[in-house]
Protein backbone atom coordinates (compact mmCIF):
# COMPACT_ATOMS: atom_id res chain seq x y z
CA UNK A 1 0.00 0.00 0.00
CA UNK A 2 1.45 3.68 -0.95
CA UNK A 3 2.95 5.93 1.78
CA UNK A 4 0.36 8.48 1.24
CA UNK A 5 -3.01 6.09 0.69
CA UNK A 6 -5.97 6.06 2.97
CA UNK A 7 -8.66 3.65 3.83
CA UNK A 8 -12.31 4.03 4.79
CA UNK A 9 -15.25 2.14 5.18
CA UNK A 10 -17.95 5.25 5.32
CA UNK A 11 -20.13 5.57 2.53
CA UNK A 12 -20.37 8.91 1.69
CA UNK A 13 -16.72 9.44 1.97
CA UNK A 14 -16.80 6.63 -0.77
CA UNK A 15 -19.31 8.38 -2.94
CA UNK A 16 -18.12 11.81 -2.61
CA UNK A 17 -14.30 10.75 -3.62
CA UNK A 18 -15.10 8.90 -6.72
CA UNK A 19 -17.94 11.29 -7.72
CA UNK A 20 -15.22 13.98 -7.61
CA UNK A 21 -13.38 11.73 -10.20
CA UNK A 22 -16.07 10.92 -12.38
CA UNK A 23 -16.41 7.45 -11.19
CA UNK A 24 -19.68 5.05 -10.62
CA UNK A 25 -20.15 1.91 -9.02
CA UNK A 26 -19.90 -1.17 -10.91
CA UNK A 27 -19.27 -5.51 -11.23
CA UNK A 28 -17.95 -7.53 -13.43
CA UNK A 29 -19.91 -9.44 -15.06
CA UNK A 30 -20.35 -13.30 -15.08
CA UNK A 31 -17.86 -13.62 -12.09
CA UNK A 32 -21.17 -13.62 -9.74
CA UNK A 33 -23.40 -16.87 -9.77
CA UNK A 34 -27.35 -16.03 -10.09
CA UNK A 35 -28.31 -13.24 -7.91
CA UNK A 36 -24.84 -12.30 -7.17
CA UNK A 37 -23.19 -9.08 -8.17
CA UNK A 38 -20.01 -10.64 -8.42
CA UNK A 39 -16.36 -8.37 -7.81
CA UNK A 40 -17.46 -4.88 -7.26
CA UNK A 41 -15.67 -2.15 -8.89
CA UNK A 42 -15.17 1.38 -9.15
CA UNK A 43 -15.51 2.78 -12.82
CA UNK A 44 -14.15 6.30 -13.86
CA UNK A 45 -15.28 5.88 -17.76
CA UNK A 46 -13.82 9.36 -18.55
CA UNK A 47 -9.77 8.23 -17.48
CA UNK A 48 -7.84 7.39 -20.45
CA UNK A 49 -7.96 3.92 -21.11
CA UNK A 50 -9.82 3.46 -17.86
CA UNK A 51 -12.86 1.36 -20.54
CA UNK A 52 -13.47 -2.03 -19.76
CA UNK A 53 -16.30 -3.77 -21.51
CA UNK A 54 -16.69 -6.49 -18.90
CA UNK A 55 -18.25 -3.71 -16.14
CA UNK A 56 -21.60 -3.21 -16.03
CA UNK A 57 -22.97 -0.22 -13.73
CA UNK A 58 -24.69 -0.43 -10.21
CA UNK A 59 -26.66 1.39 -8.27
CA UNK A 60 -24.77 3.12 -5.08
CA UNK A 61 -27.51 0.98 -2.93
CA UNK A 62 -26.92 -1.83 -4.56
CA UNK A 63 -22.83 -1.21 -4.78
CA UNK A 64 -23.06 -0.03 -1.07
CA UNK A 65 -25.62 -3.63 -0.07
CA UNK A 66 -22.96 -6.26 -1.53
CA UNK A 67 -20.41 -3.66 0.00
CA UNK A 68 -21.35 -4.35 3.59
CA UNK A 69 -22.22 -7.82 2.97
CA UNK A 70 -18.48 -8.80 1.97
CA UNK A 71 -16.96 -6.72 4.63
CA UNK A 72 -15.14 -4.43 2.10
CA UNK A 73 -13.20 -1.52 2.61
CA UNK A 74 -11.80 1.02 -0.04
CA UNK A 75 -7.68 1.99 -0.18
CA UNK A 76 -7.66 5.18 -2.22
CA UNK A 77 -5.48 8.28 -2.91
CA UNK A 78 -6.13 11.65 -3.38
CA UNK A 79 -2.99 12.81 -5.06
CA UNK A 80 -0.47 11.26 -7.42
CA UNK A 81 3.33 11.79 -6.13
CA UNK A 82 3.17 14.96 -8.82
CA UNK A 83 -0.06 16.52 -7.07
CA UNK A 84 -2.55 15.79 -9.88
CA UNK A 85 -5.86 14.07 -8.68
CA UNK A 86 -5.22 10.54 -8.13
CA UNK A 87 -7.51 7.63 -9.37
CA UNK A 88 -6.02 5.18 -7.86
CA UNK A 89 -8.34 2.66 -5.79
CA UNK A 90 -8.95 -1.42 -4.52
CA UNK A 91 -11.66 -2.95 -2.57
CA UNK A 92 -9.71 -5.27 -0.37
CA UNK A 93 -11.22 -7.00 2.99
CA UNK A 94 -11.45 -5.25 6.33
CA UNK A 95 -9.50 -7.95 8.28
CA UNK A 96 -6.30 -7.05 5.30
CA UNK A 97 -6.64 -3.16 5.42
CA UNK A 98 -6.68 -2.90 8.78
CA UNK A 99 -3.46 -5.27 8.69
CA UNK A 100 -1.73 -3.35 6.61
CA UNK A 101 -2.75 -0.11 8.37
CA UNK A 102 -1.87 -1.32 11.50
CA UNK A 103 1.69 -2.66 9.83
CA UNK A 104 2.57 0.97 8.19
CA UNK A 105 1.64 2.16 11.41
CA UNK A 106 4.13 -0.09 13.11
CA UNK A 107 6.91 0.44 10.42
CA UNK A 108 6.13 4.81 10.45
CA UNK A 109 6.44 4.22 14.50
CA UNK A 110 10.06 2.10 13.85
CA UNK A 111 11.83 4.02 11.62
CA UNK A 112 10.59 6.91 14.16
CA UNK A 113 12.06 5.12 16.76
CA UNK A 114 15.37 4.33 14.98
CA UNK A 115 15.44 8.05 14.12
CA UNK A 116 15.19 8.79 17.81
CA UNK A 117 18.25 6.03 18.70
CA UNK A 118 20.39 7.73 15.70
CA UNK A 119 19.72 11.10 17.49
CA UNK A 120 20.04 9.46 21.32
CA UNK A 121 23.20 7.91 20.01
CA UNK A 122 24.85 11.47 17.96
CA UNK A 123 23.87 13.32 21.61
CA UNK A 124 25.75 10.36 23.88
CA UNK A 125 28.79 11.56 21.73
CA UNK A 126 28.37 15.28 21.77
CA UNK A 127 27.87 14.58 25.80
CA UNK A 128 31.46 12.52 25.83
CA UNK A 129 33.35 14.61 23.61
CA UNK A 130 31.62 17.74 25.71
CA UNK A 131 32.87 15.93 29.18
CA UNK A 132 36.14 14.47 27.44
CA UNK A 133 37.16 18.56 26.55
CA UNK A 134 35.90 19.39 30.09
CA UNK A 135 38.11 17.15 31.57
CA UNK A 136 41.01 18.13 29.61
CA UNK A 137 40.32 21.56 30.46
CA UNK A 138 40.42 20.56 34.15
CA UNK A 139 43.72 18.72 33.75
CA UNK A 140 45.36 21.64 32.39
CA UNK A 141 44.17 23.60 34.90
CA UNK A 142 45.30 21.61 37.67
CA UNK A 143 48.76 21.10 36.43
CA UNK A 144 48.65 24.99 35.94
CA UNK A 145 48.05 25.28 39.56
CA UNK A 146 50.52 22.63 40.49
CA UNK A 147 53.31 24.26 38.88
CA UNK A 148 52.65 27.85 39.78
CA UNK A 149 54.59 26.67 43.47
CA UNK A 150 57.10 25.59 41.95
CA UNK A 151 57.89 28.25 39.87
CA UNK A 152 57.32 30.86 42.48
CA UNK A 153 59.84 28.61 45.02
CA UNK A 154 62.13 28.65 42.00
CA UNK A 155 61.77 32.68 41.56
CA UNK A 156 62.43 33.05 45.44
CA UNK A 157 65.54 31.12 45.83
CA UNK A 158 67.24 32.18 42.36
CA UNK A 159 66.50 35.98 43.55
CA UNK A 160 67.48 35.06 47.03
CA UNK A 161 70.68 33.63 45.50
CA UNK A 162 71.27 36.72 43.52
CA UNK A 163 70.93 38.84 46.83
CA UNK A 164 73.31 37.08 48.58
CA UNK A 165 75.62 37.13 46.06
CA UNK A 166 74.98 40.73 45.04
CA UNK A 167 75.48 41.52 49.17
CA UNK A 168 79.05 39.45 48.56
CA UNK A 169 80.41 41.06 45.65
CA UNK A 170 79.58 44.46 47.47
CA UNK A 171 80.74 43.80 51.06
CA UNK A 172 84.06 42.06 49.48
CA UNK A 173 86.20 45.46 48.39
CA UNK A 174 84.63 46.47 52.06
CA UNK A 175 86.64 44.04 53.96
CA UNK A 176 89.96 44.78 51.51
CA UNK A 177 89.81 48.55 52.12
CA UNK A 178 89.32 47.72 55.95
CA UNK A 179 92.37 45.10 55.67
CA UNK A 180 94.24 47.73 53.91
CA UNK A 181 94.04 50.32 56.27
CA UNK A 182 94.37 48.23 59.49
CA UNK A 183 97.60 47.48 57.81
CA UNK A 184 98.32 50.89 57.25
CA UNK A 185 97.68 52.36 60.99
CA UNK A 186 99.24 49.58 62.35
CA UNK A 187 102.79 50.72 60.18
CA UNK A 188 101.90 54.50 61.32
CA UNK A 189 102.07 53.42 64.74
CA UNK A 190 105.24 51.28 64.67
CA UNK A 191 106.96 53.37 63.10
CA UNK A 192 105.88 56.53 66.16
CA UNK A 193 106.96 53.67 68.67
CA UNK A 194 110.54 53.68 67.04
CA UNK A 195 112.47 56.74 67.59
CA UNK A 196 111.36 56.67 71.57
CA UNK A 197 113.02 53.36 72.05
CA UNK A 198 116.10 54.73 70.38
CA UNK A 199 115.91 58.12 72.60
CA UNK A 200 115.33 56.34 75.12
CA UNK A 201 118.43 53.80 75.11
CA UNK A 202 120.73 57.01 73.57
CA UNK A 203 119.87 59.06 77.23
CA UNK A 204 121.50 55.49 78.99
CA UNK A 205 124.58 55.59 77.49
Amino acid sequence: MASNSKITRDHDAIRSWAEARGGRPAHVADTGSRGDTGILRLEFPDAPGSKDAALEQLSWDEFFEKFDERRLALVYQEETAGGAKSNFNKLVSAETAAAEQSGSASRRGGARGKTAVKKAATKKKSAKRASGGAAAVKKSAVRKSAARPAKKAARKSSSSTARKTAGASRSTPKKKAARAAGRKSGARAGSAERPSVTKKSTRRR
